[in-house]
């Protein structure tokens, strides 16, 4: 089969380096998912999100000359709705520095904190 720049294809995840994950498509060409091109937020362990032997579904970035594969997860809807999740802040954020804090602060702010937290 000809690959080409921007198609999607189903490639099963091989293999799992700190800098990427190692596919192959049905007909066993072999290409590469860099750390980066799987979210568009920092991944601290690529093994939270792919695991050898899962099939995913991956847009081709580039072909190289000797026919291996470059690609991306970032157009891959499972992918987003993982950014969409971290997108939410933690409450701790919303605490304006202007504010006074102290005990009596806290004390009157946690049950409100406490609410917010479990919605999450």
């Amino acid at each position: 089969m000809k690959y080409r720049k921007g198609q999607f294809v189903k490639v099963k995840v091989t293999g799992i380096q700190p800098y990427g994950a190692f596919v192959e498509t049905t007909d066993h060409v072999e290409g590469l998912i860099h750390i980066s091109e799987v979210m568009n937020d920092y991944i601290h362990n690529l093994n939270v999100f792919l695991s050898v032997g899962q099939i995913v579904k991956a847009k081709i970035l580039d072909v190289a000359s000797d026919g291996k594969l470059n690609l991306t997860l970032k157009e891959n809807d499972y992918f987003r709705r993982q950014e969409r999740k971290k997108e939410k802040k933690s409450v701790l954020d919303e605490i304006n520095t202007e504010q006074s804090i102290g005990f009596e602060s806290l004390r009157e702010r946690l049950p409100d904190w406490m609410a917010k937290a479990e919605r999450y």
